[in-house]
């Protein structure tokens, strides 16, 4: 990971940017197991939209810069990596994936979330020590 002086580069520098590309190559894998119905189409495109919003969003907030743009994109990351989480809660009710291949990407996904609530956590205390400042 390239850093000066404890400055991300760039946002493929962030282990949860990978983490969520490393998701998004999962997911893109899974739908191709899903059986030949209309739903299939339908569920495999949200599923595939909110799993690229994640690492997008953790992308283009860190491209736009400033921590308040960032906390804001970090937040949205959060709530499609939640969706995910949602659409593979219902990919296993509907009996899409098998019961480890759903698990292995909760798992990855609530390891996402932890890392995007610990970066938005930091960035908010660096804007409460600015402030004080």
């Amino acid at each position: 990971m390239e850093e000066t002086k404890n400055k991300i580069m760039s946002f493929t520098d962030l282990i949860v940017w990978q983490k969520a590309v490393e998701l998004f190559t999962m997911v893109t894998e899974d739908i191709e197991n899903f059986p030949d119905r209309r739903v299939s189409l339908s569920l495999a495109n949200q599923v595939v939209r909110s799993a690229g919003a994640i690492g997008a969003n953790i992308a283009e907030g860190h491209g736009k810069g400033g921590s308040g743009g960032f906390r804001y994109r970090l937040n949205a990351a959060r709530g499609y990596a939640c969706a995910t989480q949602d659409w593979y809660h219902k990919m296993a009710r509907l009996n899409y994936l098998p019961e480890p291949v759903v698990r292995a990407r909760l798992d990855l996904l609530g390891e996402i979330v932890r890392m995007l609530n610990s970066l938005i956590s930091k960035l908010v205390a660096r804007e409460k020590d600015r402030e004080q400042k």
